[in-house]
């Protein structure tokens, strides 16, 4: 387990005062990448073989968004590997130890060489797993509706909004689908399925269709209209939340 604590700054608090939804995503992934740091043999072995792991899905439960200068605790633990997919989850807590958000994050293994996907042995790389607390997992892929989309203001990507793979940053991914939400829309539940990486002076266009059971999917599409990753935004049934 690799946790951090933080101070929620002014610059990730939104009108409302609270933590943006993108903002506690990328605090999430920087957790996700000190905790990688501090698997020194893990990192090695991936370093020696070439291998990247590509973050393929994430669903983001919110119980409550911090405010603007409360303290909180975001912690990520590794809790399993299954073919090429590694399995994360994450929490952020308040000082009183109560939970704001759980997340379930799934990583790929992709070899950089032979340019695919890898499925790998963990007894190979020696990372030590921890006991994920308990949430309802919902499925890694989001059906997208065939027809009857509206289509939003395209988003072009510049230099600011990369991560240092030069590819745009997993937050930004959300922040352009949350934008593409009509006002007033209410959610406590999101997910994401990436699908390709949207690389400087590509053009994002988030699409939004009205899905059953309330629920709103952004599909987020490139310039030739590929899909790049979809967004499912929903209120958590009352029986399943924490």
């Amino acid at each position: 387990m690799y946790e951090m604590t933080t101070q929620i700054p002014f610059t990730k608090a939104g009108a409302d005062n609270r933590l943006k939804l993108h903002e506690a995503v990328g605090m999430m992934m920087d957790c996700c990448q000190f905790q990688e740091y501090q698997e020194k043999r893990f990192c090695e072995y991936l370093r020696t073989n070439g291998i990247a792991i590509f973050l393929f899905s994430m669903q983001l439960d919110i119980l409550r968004r911090p405010k603007f200068r409360e303290r909180v605790t975001t912690a990520v633990k590794i809790y399993g590997c299954k073919s090429i997919y590694g399995l994360r989850r994450l929490t952020m807590r308040d000082e009183a130890g109560n939970l704001c958000m759980i997340s379930n994050a799934t990583g790929a293994f992709f070899d950089l060489r032979q340019g695919k996907a890898l499925k790998l042995d963990p007894a190979d790389f020696g990372v030590a797993y921890d006991e994920a607390e308990p949430m309802e997992c919902l499925p890694r892929k989001i059906p997208v509706p065939q027809s009857g989309g509206a289509a939003g203001s395209p988003f072009r990507v510049t230099g600011s909004a990369l991560d240092p793979n030069g590819h745009l940053t997993s937050a930004m991914y959300f922040a352009i689908a949350e934008d593409a939400l009509p006002g007033g829309t209410t959610f406590d539940r999101v997910r994401m399925e990436f699908k390709r990486q949207i690389k400087p002076g590509q053009s994002v266009t988030p699409v939004r269709f009205s899905a059953p059971e309330g629920k709103t999917v952004v599909d987020l599409r490139d310039d030739e209209n590929n899909s790049c990753a979809a967004a499912e935004f929903s209120v958590i049934p009352k029986h399943t939340a924490s």
